[in-house]
């Protein structure tokens, strides 16, 4: 069974980098011995990066789990808000608006700014996402019509 991953706070991680300073000499790959002994599940890479990104470490709050901007970079963004634009013209023009066009919009889109470097996927979750960032909600219109005399004396009484 694969090992857990463990998220580290600043504070412990300004507490790696003090003891790196004082008893390694700045050689962060020696102290991993040290943090294993002391019951971290970290390795002398981690330790490594920890050591050059020391300067951020160290000007970062200790209560916080990340630093600024180390969250992964969204690819979609500047799709988004083209993407907002098209939902809004089509609603607009009472065209059926669904959350497979708006996948199939999006990577379309995304093609075509050229980043095809980058693999991209407009998933559900992305979908839901967006709709939740833009306030958008998939109303549907019921037809009184259709519905049956029985139905709409139910729901008129009711």
């Amino acid at each position: 069974m694969p090992g857990q991953r463990v998220a580290f706070n600043i504070a412990k991680k300004k507490e790696a980098i003090i003891w790196i300073r004082v008893h390694d000499g700045g050689v962060a790959s020696r102290a991993e011995a040290h943090f294993r002994a002391k019951g971290w599940r970290v390795s002398a890479a981690t330790l490594r990066e920890r050591w050059r990104n020391r300067d951020a470490i160290e000007d970062t709050h200790g209560h916080r789990k990340r630093l600024d901007g180390a969250r992964r970079k969204p690819l979609l963004v500047h799709v988004g808000g083209i993407l907002f634009d098209l939902v809004i013209e089509r609603q607009s023009r009472k065209k059926n608006v669904s959350r497979e066009w708006i996948a199939e919009t999006a990577m379309a889109l995304f093609d075509e700014t050229g980043n095809s470097a980058q693999r991209c996927v407009a998933s559900d979750n992305w979908v839901t996402r967006f709709m939740v960032r833009y306030d958008l909600s998939m109303r549907r219109r019921t037809n009184l019509t259709t519905l049956m005399d029985d139905f709409l004396t139910d729901r008129a009484v009711s």
